[in-house]
């Protein structure tokens, strides 16, 4: 990095973990709604392919929007992208859970009208920008984290990112089964505002935007050949990127067939 970035502060570890604590907790309520949205979908209807269509539309707008988002983190102030990007997909949500309560389970539960659709789409819009703070979480490790502990910060947000995929289906599940997608939206945009308003309070300081030594600032909305140079400079990384999106391939697949499974298993076990 060029030598005039902005000193470390010296609460940085403690504002980074506090950061880290409070994306957890977004991160987790946005996938916490969306999982719920699938469980619920498949439960009311048993039908296989709405389920498939909405996993994988998220996985699709996530890999097509990551170039941009990684464009607006490098061209701005971290704490505005993660405070701006919370904050739109709150209202997305509100918004989404009003539509939700005033249409009626039943009538979003009919996929043969449109308000499904509608209701799903809305979601998505709001899960694809809220990883926007994803985004900029990582480069957060070089505002508040010395060098020295760079690897173990990158570690600690992998980690993160790890245990609320892990804990977000689980959740789900059993706010599904016992509480019904009408708690489980308020349950999410009650943690997600709560995790907002935490947000604000959180001072981050970034007297100037960091940016790779020798980087120029992006020219256009969408930086393709400036994300291509950092893919290369780094070793490796594009073979971990490869596996990446084959191990996420594969899970995608394998989520939208386990209820087409557990289908077949209950079949046979009535016969």
């Amino acid at each position: 990095m060029s030598a005039d970035l902005p000193t470390i502060p010296g609460n940085g570890i403690r504002t980074f973990v506090a950061l880290l604590v409070n994306t957890a907790v977004a991160n987790v309520s946005t996938s916490f709604m969306w999982f719920g949205l699938t469980f619920w979908i498949y439960i009311e209807t048993r039908n296989v392919l709405s389920t498939a269509l909405i996993g994988a539309a998220l996985m699709l707008f996530v890999a097509l929007t990551s170039m941009f988002f990684g464009t607006l983190v490098d061209r701005y102030r971290k704490k505005p992208v993660m405070a701006w990007g919370t904050g739109i997909a709150l209202v997305i949500f509100v918004a989404d859970a009003v539509f939700f309560f005033a249409v009626g389970a039943d009538a979003i539960a009919d996929l043969s009208r449109p308000w499904f659709w509608i209701f799903a789409v809305v979601m998505l819009a709001g899960a694809v920008i809220e990883q926007l703070r994803s985004i900029a979480m990582s480069t957060a490790v070089t505002l508040l984290v010395p060098d020295a502990r760079h690897a173990n910060a990158n570690g600690a947000v992998g980690a993160v990112e790890g245990l609320s995929m892990l804990v977000t289906s689980v959740l789900s599940g059993l706010a599904i089964g016992f509480l019904g997608m009408g708690w489980t939206l308020v349950i999410g945009i009650s943690a997600v505002a709560i995790a907002f308003c935490h947000l604000l309070l959180l001072r981050i300081d970034e007297p100037r935007i960091v940016r790779t030594e020798g980087d120029a600032a992006p020219t256009g909305w969408v930086d393709l050949r400036g994300g291509w140079r950092a893919v290369r400079a780094a070793d490796g990384l594009l073979f971990l990127i490869f596996f990446s999106m084959l191990n996420n391939f594969i899970g995608g697949v394998y989520m939208a067939l386990i209820p087409a499974v557990e289908a077949a298993e209950q079949t046979v076990i009535q016969r």
